[in-house]
């Protein structure tokens, strides 16, 4: 062998030491990794929540809604005779009382048709009282045989024929005494009037589409809003029961009180689900007016042992509402509820006994059946 191989050899088999005396400095030393040991994983703890109990009481019933003030008595005047409008005796926001002049229409041709008629009922009424003295003549001198029965026949068709006549001739006066009176327009109810369509010179025509004037009741006023027709049962009942009160908020935050429920429809609407009122309300202030909107409250009786929880511990899902209660082992149950209506910021609901432990927050990630952790 070389002397060249011989330092070959040597060269590898120093190289083999080092590495060997590495590894055994690394492995003292820690360095080396070790391989990994498998362990369970950690339980998740159960989730924390806040439990109440569901409460049975005796609670007032009140029913909120939206609604809108309404007249309750509206009337669009109308003429029921063509001719020149010759006065105009309000003006218009004028308050109204029943039976004042409002308007006067050219009166002329009506006259005229009155004095006709009034000319003709008495002609006839004339040739009336002749036809009864001649029918008298007749009769007695029927008597003394002067006359045959047919002549006392002939004076008293005679007569009866203008007596008929007559009769016809007062029908006409009398129309034109309606038609007359046509000619002035007074208001038929106490209100406010609104916008004049009219003046003095147009043309008054029994078939416009515009009114003359409108004319709408503001004291006492009314409300017009809806309720769900599952309220409607326990509304009726209270209604049964005595007087059903209304109060309201106007849009600038005043309250109203003192108002009173006075229709309910005889039908409730299948597309929305809802039935409509109306209260009526006392306006002498005209605080309330026509078209305005309103947050309506009606106090609609007791309801005995209702029950309630927080609002936020009913949830929404695929079948419906629902809350999560605890059963004796302390683990969330489903328990379906109807939610009735939200009221002092409580939520009334159908569907639990009442003494349930519900879960009112932290509820969201749960599941059927699993455990939870009440906060103290």
């Amino acid at each position: 062998m070389s002397n060249t191989d011989n330092k070959k050899w040597i060269f590898l088999g120093g190289a083999a030491v080092a590495i060997a005396a590495a590894a055994a400095v690394a492995h003292q030393a820690g360095l080396l990794v070790k391989p990994p040991v498998e362990t369970a994983p950690t339980p998740k703890p159960p989730p924390l929540v806040s439990v109440v109990a569901a409460e049975m009481r005796d609670l007032p019933v009140k029913l909120s809604a939206q609604g809108h003030v309404i007249a309750l008595n509206q009337v669009d005047i109308r003429p029921q005779a063509a001719g020149t409008i010759q006065g105009v005796h309000f003006r218009e926001g004028d308050e109204l009382k029943a039976g004042q002049l409002l308007f006067t229409i050219d009166a002329s041709d009506v006259n005229a048709q009155l004095a006709r008629a009034e000319a003709t009922a008495a002609q006839i009424e004339a040739q009336v009282d002749d036809a009864r003295r001649d029918l008298a003549r007749t009769q007695q001198l029927a008597k003394s045989r002067f006359y045959s029965t047919s002549a006392v026949d002939t004076s008293a068709s005679k007569l009866e024929s203008l007596q008929a006549q007559y009769k016809a001739a007062q029908a006409d006066v009398s129309a034109s005494r309606v038609a007359m009176a046509r000619t002035r327009i007074s208001a038929p109810i106490n209100g406010l009037s609104g916008a004049l369509s009219v003046h003095t010179g147009s043309l008054a025509q029994p078939g416009a589409a515009t009114p003359l004037v409108t004319l709408v009741q503001i004291d006492p006023i009314g409300i017009e809003f809806t309720l769900p027709e599952a309220q409607l049962a326990g509304l009726m009942a209270a209604r049964a029961a005595g007087k059903v009160q209304v109060r309201l908020k106007t849009v600038d935050g005043s309250a109203i009180e003192g108002g009173s429920l006075v229709f309910v429809n005889n039908t409730v609407n299948t597309d929305s689900g809802t039935i409509t009122l109306k209260a009526s309300f006392p306006n002498a202030k005209k605080t309330l007016w026509p078209g305005a909107y309103v947050e309506v409250a009606v106090d609609a009786g007791l309801s005995p042992g209702a029950i309630v929880l927080p609002p936020q511990a009913v949830l929404e899902g695929p079948k419906g509402r629902f809350v999560f209660a605890l059963d004796g082992e302390g683990r969330a149950q489903v328990k379906p509820v109807e939610l009735l209506r939200i009221q002092d910021q409580l939520a009334v609901v159908t569907g639990l006994k009442g003494g349930e432990r519900v879960i009112a927050e932290g509820q969201q990630a749960l599941k059927p059946g699993a455990a939870v952790k009440v906060a103290r």
